[in-house]
């Protein structure tokens, strides 16, 4: 995904970001860890090679360990419940890089479409929505990797805070190895590929997040320009107008050219409609995995701060901190999917804000064509199960609720 000169050398001269500058964040973060290969070319059989390898020290190792112990600690409620939180995250992740790299084509389509002159415009009218949606990008992924980075820095910090409190060796992360992780060198490298490889992960999976949201983003960016540019209408048609230099054509013309950008506005609105669609049908389904996934997480992790004893610092803010970083990965789906939602209803309010009563019965019917299309907002849904939105977000916090009062009432 690239800016064009032109579009650059302006933001740089204006000392602003540029448009859609929060998807370049997440797509270099992606690329650079290994799961956004070239479609062609000399360099992409070596780049496929690293993927291979990124992939098994990130998540390959770390996913056979965790199954391993499953299985061996398989009707054990205490020990489950402090592995599967790792597991289902990490099973998640993987199900993330599997769509990513086997869709990799359609992504990248969508990102051409948020990059194409229809959808990115460098001039001064719109420069302060694609700054101001862009700034927004970037604000939910600070915020979010700073959760999950707090998280996956005191999980690999445990092992120093076990070696200065003169505790007994624990490796950051349960999991089954096929030899004794207590003596050394085995622990010491055991303990290094796991704090390493969260920490990893964590940035991967944020950024995997956020390029998912981020395009939603741009869905939003685009609804607002949508909304404007139907509101000035008929002021854009009559300083255009002003310029013809016969008075008896000026109104003839002002007309014309409404017309004109009310049909570039409908074109636009299809794109607009076919970009959201095509989100849907690519991330849907991972999305309503993910919900399942963090609303048995979140539960089990507050499951496993009640059962805790010892309270050691660095293992409970490390558990707290997690349990944010799960929820405000629901909630960036549902808040922005929420966004979507009103942006989309707000365009009816748009049609009637126009200047619409003095223009001619085409355009007149033509704006009715797209009011009754607005009537029916754009929405996401979780595998076409679950709309993304802040109810949904409510109803996952209450099913984690229960879901942990049942596991309560079965310890005691």
């Amino acid at each position: 995904m690239t800016l064009g000169s032109s579009g650059r050398k302006k933001m740089i001269e204006r000392g602003t970001i540029a448009p859609n500058f929060h998807l370049r964040v997440s797509l270099s973060i992606v690329y650079f860890l290994g799961t956004w290969p070239p479609v062609t070319g000399k360099f992409r059989l070596p780049y496929l090679l690293y993927t291979i390898c990124s992939f098994t020290f990130i998540l390959g190792i770390l996913l056979s360990a965790e199954i391993a112990n499953v299985l061996i600690n398989w009707g054990d409620m205490s020990k489950l419940a402090a592995v599967m939180t790792l597991l289902m995250t990490n099973c998640t992740h993987a199900s993330k890089m599997i769509i990513l790299l086997r869709r990799q084509a359609r992504i990248q389509m969508l990102l051409d479409t948020a990059d194409s002159p229809a959808f990115s415009r460098y001039d001064k009218e719109y420069e302060d929505l694609l700054i101001n949606y862009a700034w927004k990008g970037i604000f939910h992924h600070a915020i979010y990797q700073s959760f999950g980075g707090i998280a996956v820095f005191c999980w690999g910090f445990t092992p120093i805070a076990d070696f200065v409190a003169s505790r007994s060796r624990q490796l950051p992360m349960e999991g089954w190895y096929p030899y004794n992780t207590t003596a050394t060198p085995a622990f010491e490298i055991t303990a290094a590929h796991q704090g390493i490889a969260i920490i990893i992960a964590c940035f991967h999976n944020v950024a995997m997040d956020t390029l998912m949201t981020g395009l939603i983003m741009v869905a939003c960016c685009q609804l607002a320009i949508l909304e404007r540019n139907i509101i000035s209408i008929d002021n854009k048609a009559s300083i255009r107008g002003m310029q013809n230099d016969n008075d008896k054509d000026k109104p003839l013309e002002r007309r014309t050219l409404a017309y004109q950008l009310l049909k570039r506005c409908a074109m636009h609105s299809n794109m607009i409609f076919h970009f959201t669609s095509e989100i849907q049908n690519i991330f849907g389904t991972v999305i309503f995995f993910q919900f399942l996934s963090n609303c048995m997480i979140i539960c089990l992790i507050a499951f496993n701060v009640s059962q805790m004893n010892v309270y050691i610092p660095a293992v409970l803010i490390g558990m707290l901190t997690y349990m944010c970083c799960m929820t405000y990965q629901i909630f960036i789906f549902c808040w922005h999917g929420n966004e979507l939602h009103l942006h989309s209803m707000r365009l009816v309010t748009a049609a009637y804000s126009s200047n619409w009563f003095s223009n001619t019965e085409k355009f007149k019917r033509g704006l009715q064509i797209m009011m009754i299309r607005a009537h029916r907002p754009l929405t996401l849904s979780a595998g076409r199960v679950m709309l993304l939105s802040l109810d949904t977000f409510m109803q996952i916090m209450r099913m984690s609720y229960s879901i942990f009062t049942v596991l309560q009432g079965s310890a005691a």
